[in-house]
Formats: C-alpha cells, structure tokens, sequence
C-alpha cells in the first residue's frame, strides 16, 4: 500500500464515522458538532493532497535501492521566479536478478549540478541505445569521512586508489542517498539444477 492510498482510506473511514455518529446523536452540544464539522473538513484537504500520490504525479521518495533510468527531465533553477529546479526521473525497479520489479514511477529530486551532470551523461547513452540503471544507498557520514581520509592518504602515498567512498566522482549525493548511475548490468539468471536424465 502507497502513502497516498492509505490516506485516502483513512480520511474516507474518519469522515464516515463523523457522519455516522453526527446522524445517531443529533442531540450533542452545539461545540461538538462544530468540531466534526471543522475535522471533516480537515480530511477533505488530507484525501486531496494524498491523493497526488495516485494521481501520476512525481513523488519525492526514496528512490529504489536499484533501478532502470528510463528517462529523466532536469529543471535548472530560476532565480527571477524564485524556482529551486528539480531533476524528474522515470525509473523501475529492479530486482537483485536485474529483473523489473513493479511499474515504472516518477520520482522529484532536488536540483544539484553534480545530479544534472549526472543525468545528461545518463540520457546520452539512452540515446545511444544503451540502457541505464542505477543504485540509491543511504548516505553515510562516517563512510564520507572514512574515503575522504583514504583519499588524501593516498595521496601523500602516490597511490591510485579508486575506493575511496563517497569521493568517487561517479557518485552523486541527493539529500539522504547516493545515487551510481552506469550502464545497465545484464539480467543474472538462476543457476540450473541438473539433476539425473531420464531412463
């Protein structure tokens, strides 16, 4: 169940029960009708805005832990109309196989540079007929610090070291994740049992 379908339930549930009740004992005290009637109205601006959520639009979520980018739309901020910019994503899940898992949904990310970079990079070989997927982890402070110091050791070592957490250019914080956008892996397909032939 999404976030905007239980909304809806629960505010059709609650107005229901306040009609109900208000039809059973019409003999309360002015106040208490007043109250259900200003709690009613309160869910009718719930049930609308959880709504958006079944209604197409894009959700600002958590994006999968893996995913297929199918298409991406970035908004760059307007500073005459005081817009932030947005990057809009159509992804679908994927499985731990690399197999799609749901329905394709459109999610709203905040704008960065580094995200829009990202995301051209990313629609470029859609165009060049090379699929995209991608990672959403959680982002981790002391995993941060932790490459940021395995980085600037390796410098003082001359060494090249490519893990060196969150510093990986390849890797573009949003918020709470970390988003890895590449070219997609090929669907792993489960092992087959041989068993003994037949007679």
């Amino acid at each position: 169940m999404t976030l905007g379908f239980v909304g809806v339930l629960a505010a059709y549930v609650i107005m229901a029960v306040l009609l109900l009740s208000l039809n059973i004992a019409p003999r309360w005290a002015w106040w208490v009708k007043a109250t259900a009637i200003i709690v009613t109205s309160a869910f009718f601006v719930i049930s609308y805005y959880s709504m958006i959520d079944l209604m197409g639009w894009p959700v600002k979520d958590r994006l999968p832990a893996k995913f297929q980018l199918l298409w991406a739309k970035v908004n760059e901020p307007d500073k005459l109309m005081n817009q932030p910019g947005a990057v809009y994503m159509w992804v679908e899940a994927l499985d731990k196989n690399n197999v799609p898992n749901g329905v394709p949904r459109a999610y709203r990310l905040p704008y960065t540079q580094p995200l829009e970079t990202g995301i051209q990079n990313a629609l470029d070989m859609i165009t060049n007929g090379q699929e995209v997927g991608g990672t959403a982890e959680m982002y981790d402070q002391e995993e941060q610090d932790r490459g940021t110091d395995d980085q600037q050791l390796a410098q003082l070592q001359q060494m090249d070291r490519t893990d060196t957490g969150y510093t990986d250019p390849t890797e573009l914080r949003v918020e709470d994740q970390v988003l890895r956008l590449g070219a997609l892996q090929n669907v792993t397909l489960p092992d087959k049992d041989f068993t003994a032939g037949a007679n």
